[in-house]
């Protein structure tokens, strides 16, 4: 329980501060040096709202739609897929991008007056590019080559079908880079570079008073 309520309160921080960054158009370097963001952390948060908007699409539109032919090749990796920086910063822009296309679907056609999954699908865009955010802060990753946004077909059930695909694509690549995460990071704390995830209760407190209902 007490690595629970740790883990939870290194994710809050780095929500608090990557909001932060955002709004500003850039990563506060003095916030950044006392309350650092955790790809690893955050990488399991956002799979975990993705997943939670997944059952929520499931429950708005259908469980059993099939998957989409073309499939998504930009979020398509295999357990042993090598990481790269500059293909994971794209394909957290192209999931963000995609993700959006899935909420205006279901926002101004297939589920207008179903404001909880509008919510939900909301609070994982903004978690994605938190998580885009922070592993470009920690480890220095650009988009070498922008994906063009993925293109949403046009009839109805093509367009659940291709949302609920993306939906389970962008789960299982969050599940395989929380993975490359974690060695990464733990490469690093056994090795010079350690990273710190240590704050201050004084320091949580500042963040929290000012974070709203965030999570």
């Amino acid at each position: 329980m007490k690595y629970r309520a740790g883990f939870l309160k290194v994710v809050c921080a780095c929500v608090v501060i990557l909001t932060q960054s955002l709004d500003a158009g850039h990563v506060p370097k003095k916030h950044a040096a006392s309350v650092p963001c955790s790809p690893r952390d955050l990488a399991a948060l956002t799979r975990s709202r993705v997943k939670e908007s997944l059952t929520d699409f499931e429950e708005a539109n259908g469980k059993h739609l099939g998957t989409w032919p073309p499939g998504f090749p930009e979020l398509q990796v295999h357990q042993n897929s090598p990481l790269d920086g500059s293909k994971v910063q794209c394909g957290l822009l192209f999931m963000a991008q995609g993700l959006e296309e899935v909420l205006e679907d279901q926002r101004k056609n297939l589920n207008p007056k179903d404001v909880s999954l509008h919510k939900k699908l909301r609070d994982t865009i903004s978690t994605v590019n938190m998580l885009a955010a922070c592993v470009k802060e920690t480890f220095k990753w650009e988009c070498s080559l922008k994906p063009s946004p993925p293109e949403m077909p046009t009839y109805a059930f093509e367009r659940k079908q291709w949302s609920h695909t993306l939906l389970k694509t962008a789960k299982e690549y969050l599940g395989w880079l929380e993975s490359k995460l974690i060695k990464v990071q733990n490469s690093k704390i056994n090795g010079k570079n350690k990273i710190k995830h240590i704050a201050t209760k004084e320091t949580f407190k500042k963040y929290f008073e000012g974070s709203g209902k965030l999570l």
